[in-house]
């Protein structure tokens, strides 16, 4: 059978596509999580635990999907995570994505961990970009492309800071895929929020909050915004759901710093669920990776066209004018039996 062109695929055959063009290795440590992998599990099921409140007597036809973040106007709420294994997809893969999310009009988190260097990815991109440092790299390499990436014109500067312990693929550490080296942990403090804060001008940005306390203290020592995060389901097996846990922290924080989700996004439903539950935005980690597996930039590009219409869809179907006007009440808590739902 002819396979369709990528601008008529949806997502769930994208991502067919995807596994099938990439090497098995790839794809393990593309879908791979911790130990059992009840966190990724979760991450994707806790968005079950909400319906929408459909309304249909308005007048809204084409809402507002774009916002502003960092001083910058995106496109759409969806945008990308930082992966530090996009090379393993192909070895272009990196900006292919970049160049993909600047035709999509949206913002690119550029890790660390990748093998494109800061000046690389402002090269490969009309997106906006904010640098995302790894701690275990060492202060000296993370201060150096945080005062790189200001120089070039980066939107914001952020740390990684939940691998204390680091990532883990089923019961393996494996291998950096940036150098080949073994992955390190590094302690986190907010002594290291206050230092980057002290070293750059731009937006500081904490990626890897799960909980109040935490949110609090790294607001405290001068974070500009915060991620919630559970990495993906590859730090801590057994965790919430990175949802889950976003309502306590945008409680806690929400006033004072934009709060963006991260973990578990598979559909513009579940990003209009987070931006209900008080995200600004969300970043999209494997559905990416599998429009860049599946056909490089323009891969990229669809999958956040996709998350865009069914964005759309949703804000329509349930009486929402624009992303900045979604509140809790488009939400109906659902309660059918718990242990079913996350089945």
């Amino acid at each position: 059978m002819k396979e369709k062109p990528i601008d008529q695929m949806g997502l769930r055959e994208i991502r067919e596509v995807s596994r099938l063009r990439m090497s098995p290795e790839a794809w393990e440590h593309v879908m791979g999580s911790a130990e059992s992998g009840t966190t990724m599990r979760r991450n994707q099921k806790a968005f079950r635990r909400f319906l929408f409140r459909q309304r249909i007597f308005h007048d809204i036809t084409n809402p507002d999907t774009t916002l502003e973040l960092f001083g910058r106007k995106l496109s759409t709420p969806s945008l990308v995570a930082p992966i530090g294994s996009f090379s393993l997809i192909g070895e272009r893969a990196e900006a292919q994505v970049a160049e993909g999310a600047g035709r999509a009009g949206t913002m690119v988190f550029a890790s660390h961990a990748a093998k494109s260097g800061v000046r690389e990815w402002k090269e490969a991109t009309s997106a906006p970009l904010v640098f995302m440092g790894y701690l275990s790299r060492g202060k000296e390499d993370v201060l150096r492309c945080a005062r790189l990436a200001e120089e070039l014109g980066y939107a914001a500067v952020g740390l990684t800071m939940d691998t204390i312990e680091p990532v883990k693929i089923v019961d393996q550490v494996p291998l950096s895929t940036k150098d080949g080296k073994p992955r390190r942990g590094h302690p986190s403090s907010p002594k290291d929020i206050e230092w980057l804060k002290h070293e750059v001008s731009l937006p500081v940005v904490v990626k890897g909050i799960m909980g109040a306390e935490d949110g609090r203290i790294a607001v405290d020592a001068g974070a500009d915004a915060l991620v919630v995060s559970n990495h993906g389901g590859r730090i801590l097996d057994f965790n919430r759901a990175a949802v889950e846990a976003l309502p306590e922290v945008v409680e806690a924080v929400g006033a004072r710093v934009p709060v963006l989700l991260d973990s578990g996004i598979r559909s513009g439903g579940d990003i209009v669920k987070a931006l209900a539950l008080g995200a600004k935005a969300v970043l999209v980690g494997r559905p990416v990776c599998w429009g860049v597996g599946a056909a490089g930039a323009q891969g990229v590009e669809r999958v956040i066209q996709i998350l865009r219409e069914e964005i759309k869809r949703v804000l329509i179907m349930t009486g929402v004018s624009a992303v900045s006007e979604v509140t809790r009440s488009i939400l109906i808590p659902d309660t059918a039996d718990p242990v079913e739902r996350l089945r």
